[in-house]
C-alpha cells in the first residue's frame, strides 16, 4: 500500500511539473521562461550538491558556486557554445579564487567547488543550448524529455517486476540489469513513436533524422541518462544521504529529479550538432 501511495505522489507530481516544462518549451514567446526556469532548477541542484559535499565535513564555496554554474547554465540561452565554455571558465575562477581567499587549503574543498560549476552548470547549460538551436529547440528538448522519462519509467518498472542482477549493488542497490534494459527499451519505443508521430504532424520542427538515427540517438542518450542517476547516487551513497532535497514530492530534490538529464544534454546536444 506504501509503494501505490509513493507511485501515485510521482504521478502526480509528473502531472503538474511536465505540462509546465512543454508548454515554455514550445510556446516561442515563453523562451525567456524556459531558460528561467532550467537556471532556477540549477541553482537548487548546486545548493543541494553543496549540501551534499558539507555533509561530507568539507567546506566548499557555496554562494560562489552557487552563482557561477548559474551564470553558465543561463548563457546557453544565447546559443553559442563558446560563451557557455567562457562563463565556464569564469566560473571556475571566480570559487577557485574565493575558495583561497577565505583562507582555505584544502583540496577537497577547492576540487568540490570547482566541480560544482561544472557537474551542475556546464551540464545542464546544454539543455537551454539545445533550445536554444534555431526552430529545432523545442523538438529537441522533446526528444531528450521522451528518452530520459521513459528511460527512469521502464527502468523503474522493469526493474521492479523482475530484476534479479545488481547493476551496481555499492552504489544503488535496487538497480537492476533488467531494469536498465528495460528503461533502454521504453525509451527506444517512445523515440520509434515520436519519429512516426512526427513524419505525420510536424516533421519541420523534429530532428531530420532517419529511423535508425533515431534509435541510435536514443541509445546513447538513454545509457548516458543511466549514467548520470548513478553518478548522483555515488554522491549521496558517499555522504550518506538518501534524497537529495525534497522539492519534488515523490522524487526527491532537483538532484534526484534531474540527474539524468544532466548527463543525456550534453549527448543529445553533440550528437545533434556534430
Amino acid at each position: 500500500m506504501e509503494e501505490r501511495g509513493a507511485v501515485l505522489t510521482r504521478a502526480l507530481t509528473a502531472a503538474v511539473v511536465l505540462p509546465l516544462v512543454v508548454l515554455l518549451a514550445w510556446n516561442p514567446v515563453l523562451r525567456p521562461g524556459f531558460t528561467a526556469l532550467v537556471s532556477l532548477l540549477a541553482a537548487i541542484g548546486l545548493y543541494e550538491y553543496y549540501a551534499i559535499v558539507r555533509a561530507r565535513e568539507i567546506s566548499p564555496e557555496t554562494i560562489g558556486g552557487i552563482l557561477a554554474g548559474t551564470a553558465v547554465t543561463l548563457s546557453g540561452h544565447f546559443h553559442e557554445p563558446t560563451f557557455v565554455n567562457l562563463f565556464l571558465y569564469g566560473g571556475c575562477l571566480l570559487v577557485a579564487a574565493l575558495h583561497i581567499v577565505r583562507g582555505q587549503h584544502s583540496v577537497a574543498g577547492l576540487a568540490s567547488s570547482m566541480f560544482g560549476v561544472f557537474y551542475v552548470g556546464w551540464l545542464a547549460a546544454h539543455l537551454t543550448l539545445l533550445h536554444s538551436e534555431p526552430n529545432i529547440g523545442p523538438g529537441l528538448v522533446s526528444v531528450l524529455l521522451v528518452a530520459v522519462i521513459l528511460t527512469d519509467t521502464g527502468a523503474y518498472l522493469i526493474g521492479s517486476l523482475i530484476g534479479k542482477h545488481k547493476l551496481a549493488p555499492k552504489v544503488s542497490p535496487k538497480k537492476t540489469w533488467e531494469g536498465a534494459a528495460g528503461g533502454l527499451a521504453l525509451a527506444l519505443a517512445g523515440l520509434v513513436g515520436l519519429y512516426y508521430l512526427g513524419n505525420i504532424l510536424t516533421p519541420e520542427f523534429l530532428p531530420d533524422w532517419g529511423l535508425m538515427h533515431y534509435i541510435h540517438a536514443g541509445t546513447l542518450v538513454s545509457v548516458s541518462a543511466q549514467v548520470g542517476d548513478l553518478a548522483e547516487s555515488c554522491l549521496k551513497r558517499d555522504a550518506g544521504m538518501k534524497d537529495s532535497g525534497g522539492l519534488f514530492p515523490g522524487h526527491g530534490g532537483v538532484l534526484d529529479r534531474c540527474d539524468g538529464f544532466l548527463f543525456a544534454a550534453p549527448m543529445l546536444y553533440y550528437v545533434y550538432s556534430i
